[in-house]
């Protein structure tokens, strides 16, 4: 049902009376659109070989993947590590156990926060954040702290920031660094490819 305002020639697209444009939704509609950086788009659309990957995988959606994530997680190692390691060892083998799979971000985000040595958690320097990192570290009992605390042993600093897409530059990242980076500290730091 449409919400106050959306009338049917708008419905399914963002009411600028009741809501903020985001996250790539409708970005042909902002007048000074420039760049947003809180999620992947394509300006040029879904490329069409995407889509045919897509169909072709729908016959197979009748399973979920397979929890130790194979033949996916090995295939993966083997791209990024080819060739043989010291000892005659697959690099791909070698290097596996360093490979952190799961099925979307707030599972990857559990996963890993998770890893950390229970305690305090800050977020980036920024005033708004994706609140999944948030939630993770309270759910596994972490307290939060200011972002300057260098007694946290949890940072999530997201770069470019999500929903605003504000970017800081490694500059500004390496000075909410702690100088020495303690052994303990597990830090999350998503940055773009840029």
């Amino acid at each position: 049902m449409a919400s106050e305002g959306m009338t049917t020639d708008n419905q399914g697209r963002w009411d600028r009376t009741t809501q903020t444009y985001h996250g790539g939704q409708d970005w042909r509609n902002i007048g000074n659109f420039i760049e947003d950086f809180s999620v992947t788009t394509n300006g040029l659309g879904t490329p069409v070989k995407a889509l045919e990957a897509a169909r072709k995988a729908v016959d197979e959606i009748g399973h979920y993947p397979p929890a130790d994530f194979e033949p996916a997680i090995s295939h993966l190692a083997s791209f990024l590590w080819p060739g043989k390691e010291e000892g005659g060892r697959e690099g791909g083998e070698v290097h596996k156990p360093l490979l952190l799979l799961g099925n979307g971000a707030s599972e990857l985000i559990d996963l890993v926060v998770r890893q950390a040595t229970p305690g305090k958690w800050k977020p980036g320097d920024t005033a708004t954040q994706y609140k999944e990192y948030e939630r993770s570290a309270k759910a596994a009992g972490f307290t939060t702290t200011d972002a300057t605390d260098p007694s946290a042993s949890l940072l999530c600093m997201v770069n470019p920031t999500n929903p605003t897409g504000d970017y800081l530059t490694v500059e500004k990242v390496i000075a909410l660094l702690p100088p020495s980076l303690p052994p303990s500290l597990l830090t999350i730091l998503p940055l773009p490819d840029r």
